[in-house]
């Protein structure tokens, strides 16, 4: 029983550098999530997003008013 166990280790090796790996796996998706982050806020300081939901609301509401004004006077 013995042997299998120490031909098992010996077989998986060693794992030192299992944590820098970790480490470096972490570090990437963290400086991902940073520039991410840095392009939304400059995106949302230009007015970008806001121009988007002015023009999605006016789309919206020119379709959308004249139903509705009919369906608050029918009712």
């Amino acid at each position: 029983m013995r042997s299998v166990f120490s031909a098992l280790k010996a077989r998986l090796g060693d794992q030192n550098g299992q944590a820098t790996v970790e480490y470096a796996i972490v570090g990437l998706i963290l400086i991902a999530m940073i520039v991410a982050l840095a392009a939304w806020q400059a995106r949302i300081g230009d007015g970008t997003f806001i121009e988007h939901g002015i023009e999605s609301a006016s789309h919206a509401l020119g379709q959308q008013v004249v139903g509705s004004i009919g369906d608050v006077l029918l009712y």
